[in-house]
Order: structure tokens, then sequence, then C-alpha cells
């Protein structure tokens, strides 16, 4: 948790504020959930076991970095999202199944309400490449 000083106001009016900031980091490339999906023969659509392994370990790890946070209840306020993945190779993703995962893991962790976007204004999505070294860090601003 950071506290960060000065802010724009919904009128875009710069204002003196301590608004609370959260950083998140989990290590590995982030499956897609969307395009990974597994159709079972009754016709119901699930994501695909490597998907559910990965988001079963970012959950726990999200629970971890949350309660060092001392972030007790979901956010429910309008925020800030930076998503920056690095990838450790270079593989053809699409960045946007990605946002998605992520968005889905912080929401299913309890650490954002809702991906709406009356909670989820601003998303700066940033995509670095280091060799043999993936994974992503979330910065989340309260506004």
């Amino acid at each position: 948790m950071v506290f960060t000083s000065g802010s724009l106001n919904r009128a875009g009016l710069f204002f003196d504020c301590i608004s609370m900031t959260y950083m998140f980091s989990l290590t590995g490339e982030v499956p897609a959930k969307k395009n990974s999906r597994i159709v079972l023969k009754s016709g119901k659509n699930i994501p695909s076991e490597n998907y559910r392994k990965w988001h079963g370990y970012a959950l726990a790890s999200l629970f971890c970095q949350t309660v060092k946070q001392k972030l007790r209840e979901p956010l429910d306020c309008p925020l800030s999202v930076c998503i920056k993945f690095t990838h450790g190779d270079k593989k053809r993703r699409d960045c946007d199944n990605a946002l998605s995962s992520i968005l889905d893991t912080l929401t299913d962790a309890g650490i954002i309400k809702d991906d709406n976007w009356q909670i989820v204004q601003n998303i700066i999505l940033e995509n670095d490449y280091k060799e043999k070294e993936s994974g992503v860090k979330i910065t989340i601003v309260e506004l």
C-alpha cells in the first residue's frame, strides 16, 4: 500500500488529497480465459486446466499480498488500474484476453468488487519482454 498525494477530480482539476495505491505481482505467463475453454459433452464451457491451475495459484498469491497490504474489503470506488505484463518469450499473445484474465481474477480474489466501468475507470496496459522472466505487475490507485 502506497499513499500518493495530488490527483485530478472528476472535472479534471488538480487538488491535493491522499489516495491509496495497492501493488500486486504474479509470476509466469497469464493464460487467456476466453480462448482456452473446453466444451464438455453436456455442452457446458469451462476454462482449460492450464487456466484453472494458474487461477488457483493467482488467488492464493493475491490473498497473501492482500493481507500484507491490509486490504479488508473489495475496492468499490473509482479506480485506475495499471497492468504490466512481462513476457519470457516472443510468442504471439492477445493482450486483451490476458487483461480479462487479470481483471476477473482481481474480482474473484476480492480485491475489486467488480470490473465494470463504474469501478475500473482507467486501464493502463503495458507489455515488455525479458527472456525467461515472465510475470505481471498490477498497480491499483483509488481515484
